[in-house]
């Protein structure tokens, strides 16, 4: 009985374990892409266009420009994305991920 004991002891440990490196794992791999990178991009170009001069007409023109590639670009990326009962997912080696924080 102690040595039933003693593996299903072992076996609890190693299960807890491998459940907390998991959650690790995940953490890591998902808290970089809850938002999209395109569209932190847009928002900070957005934010620093706000503090643009009036009197400063190149400036503006040339962050105008950045901000509408910035835009172009997340347009091109989300019609490549697939919608599966209303969950987006983007085409990634080996196969599809959902988008967090984003809907169809």
């Amino acid at each position: 009985m102690t040595v039933i004991g003693i593996a299903v002891l072992a076996l609890a440990i190693f299960g807890i374990k491998q459940h907390l490196a998991t959650q690790v794992a995940w953490n890591q791999r998902f808290a970089q892409s809850r938002h999209s990178p395109t569209k932190d991009a847009m928002i900070a170009l957005a934010r620093r266009s706000a503090e643009i001069e009036a009197d400063d007409a190149a400036e503006r023109l040339r962050r105008l420009g950045e901000m509408q590639r910035a835009s172009e670009k997340y347009e091109r990326d989300r019609k490549a994305w697939r919608c599966i009962n209303h969950i987006p997912f983007r085409q990634i080696p080996g196969g599809w991920e959902n988008v967090p924080g984003e809907s169809c």
